[in-house]
């Protein structure tokens, strides 16, 4: 009986090492369940923000075509724009121009105020060239003027989206 009392005293202190090492795996895994939680958490939110951003650009250019076609007098922008085409320019501004896949005709960007109220860091419009309309209408009466637009939403966490896209308007030769 002497023998097993000496054994029982020496495995309490094993079991107390066994129950630590247990305890300090047990929150290892936790921390980096937390660390990977939070961090799918920030992916998501990143993912929402540049969504969101890229709707409230897409959302102006929308904007800016409706205003271009409810009234003349929201087409000033198109008219400065087309007013500007024949600028001169230097040689790095026309390299600027043909690096952003623009034809050397097109103008320099005009300014234009936001529309939908979001946060809309520029937004501009710049001619690009005039050509015969293809669409079957009367050729001798009318030219298609073909502008680009182009729109930059950002948010204060500094999330952005640059959105561009071309537009025509026929005019009267």
């Amino acid at each position: 009986m002497h023998i097993q009392l000496a054994h029982s005293h020496a495995q309490r202190g094993a079991t107390l090492i066994v129950a630590l090492v247990f305890l300090l795996v047990l929150t290892i895994a936790g921390v980096t369940a937390m660390r990977f939680s939070t961090f799918e958490e920030r992916m998501a939110s990143n993912s929402q923000f540049r969504n969101q951003v890229f709707q409230q650009a897409q959302n102006e250019l929308r904007a800016q075509q409706l205003a271009f076609n409810t009234a003349p007098i929201f087409r000033q922008p198109l008219v400065n724009a087309m007013a500007n085409k024949n600028n001169s320019k230097d040689a790095a501004e026309i390299a600027a121009i043909q690096n952003a896949a623009l034809p050397a005709t097109a103008g320099p960007a005009e300014a234009i105020a936001p529309l939908t109220g979001t946060v809309i860091a520029s937004n501009s419009v710049r001619y690009v060239w005039e050509k015969p309309c293809e669409d079957g209408s009367s050729v001798e009466r009318f030219v298609c003027v073909d502008f680009h637009m182009e729109a930059r939403a950002e948010l204060a966490s500094g999330t952005y989206s640059w959105q561009a896209q071309g537009l025509t308007f026929q005019n009267t030769k």
